[in-house]
């Protein structure tokens, strides 16, 4: 169970930054074509592979705690995006 819903933000936060990580280190490996896909060579290469599996384990950690946090702070989730939206600036639709 989470202690507070900031040391659950704090969490989160950890997660994204290495799914982010693992995703620019997969991001790194060349890609090519008309339709930028990485080549077959390189999608078999024992480094590739290994930086495939890290951010499939870095999503699926941060997929299961989503799963719970959205559950247990959802008045702290709506609140917060209520407090972001509330500050942004209005555009007026008069012209």
């Amino acid at each position: 169970m989470m202690a507070s819903f900031q040391e659950a933000c704090q969490m989160r936060d950890r997660l994204q930054t290495d799914m982010q990580a693992a995703s620019e280190a997969l991001n790194a490996f060349p890609k090519e074509g008309p339709m930028n896909l990485t080549p077959d060579a390189v999608k078999f290469s024992p480094e590739f592979q290994e930086a495939s599996a890290q951010y499939r384990r870095a999503h699926d950690a941060l997929r299961r705690f989503n799963l719970v946090f959205c559950k247990v702070f959802a008045k702290e989730l709506r609140a917060e995006r209520r407090a972001r939206r509330d500050a942004m600036p209005r555009i007026s639709k008069s012209a």
